[in-house]
C-alpha cells in the first residue's frame, strides 16, 4: 500500500477544538449565522415589547370600561319633578329630595288624616287615598269605614296637634316617618278629652303623575295610642 510516507508527503493531523474556550472570536463565522442570531434577538425583544404593550392596553381598557359602567349607573338614576306648589317645580333625585319638601308633604298628610269633622272627613280621606299605593288604599278604606260612620253619626270632630316628628330615609327614595301627636275630640262642639297617638308612615318617591300634586306615595300607614305603641316597641326589642 502506498501511503504518505511513500509519496514523500506529511500526514495531515485533525485538531479537535477544546471545549468551553474563552475569548472566542466569531469574526470568522459566516455572515448569515451572525445575521440569524441578530434577527432572533430582535424578535425576542419585539415579543417582550408586544407583551408589555398588550398588558398595558388590556389594563387601560378594563379601567375605562369600569368608569363607563359607573357613569351609566349614575345616568340610570331616575330624576323626578317634584311640585310642592302648583306653580313652583323642583328637580330632585331620590338621593337629594329637599328636607323641606318631605316635611311639607308629611304635614299635609297628617293634617288630612287627623284634622277632620263630620262634614269634611270623607273629602279629606278621599284626597289622602289618592296618594296611597293600591294595597294601602284597600286596607285604609276598610279600616276607616267604621270611624267615618261614627264621626258622621255622632257629629264628632278631631284636631291633630303634632308634637314631634322623626323622618329618616334611605338611598332608594324611601322615607320613614314617626309622628307623636295629641288628638283632641269634640262632639257637637263639646270637648271629649284628648288622646296621645303615634302615626307611622312610609313614603316612596314615585314618578310624576298629572293626578297628583305631591309625588311622595304612602305605602304604609298606621296610627295607634301611645301606650299601645310603647308596648309593641318593648316587645320587639
Amino acid at each position: 500500500m502506498i501511503g504518505p510516507r511513500e509519496k514523500g508527503t506529511k500526514k495531515t493531523e485533525c485538531i479537535t477544538p477544546r471545549e468551553n474556550r474563552v475569548n472566542t472570536n466569531f469574526k470568522g463565522l459566516p455572515k448569515y449565522i451572525s445575521y440569524k442570531a441578530a434577527l432572533l434577538r430582535e424578535k425576542l425583544v419585539l415579543s417582550y415589547l408586544i407583551g408589555v404593550l398588550s398588558i398595558l392596553f388590556i389594563s387601560y381598557f378594563a379601567i375605562s370600561r369600569i368608569e363607563i359602567a359607573n357613569l351609566y349607573k349614575e345616568l340610570r338614576l331616575k330624576e323626578y319633578i317634584l311640585a310642592p306648589g302648583v306653580r313652583s317645580f323642583t328637580a330632585a333625585t331620590p338621593q337629594s329630595v329637599p328636607d323641606s319638601y318631605v316635611e311639607d308633604a308629611v304635614n299635609d298628610f297628617l293634617a288630612s288624616l287627623g284634622n277632620v269633622n263630620a262634614s269634611t272627613i270623607e273629602d279629606q280621606y278621599r284626597g289622602l287615598i289618592r296618594f296611597m299605593s293600591r294595597e294601602l288604599k284597600v286596607k285604609f278604606e276598610a279600616d276607616a269605614r267604621e270611624w267615618i260612620q261614627q264621626t258622621k253619626n255622632e257629629d264628632l270632630a278631631q284636631i291633630f296637634k303634632v308634637k314631634k316628628k322623626e323622618i329618616s330615609s334611605d338611598e332608594s327614595g324611601t322615607f320613614h316617618i314617626l309622628a307623636y301627636a295629641q288628638a283632641e275630640f269634640y262632639s257637637s262642639g263639646k270637648s271629649l278629652g284628648y288622646e296621645n297617638q303615634v302615626v307611622e308612615m312610609t313614603l316612596k318617591l314615585v314618578p310624576p303623575s298629572e293626578a297628583k300634586r305631591w309625588y311622595l306615595e304612602i305605602i304604609k300607614l298606621s296610627w295607634n295610642k301611645l301606650e299601645d305603641f310603647r308596648k309593641r316597641s318593648s316587645l320587639n326589642k
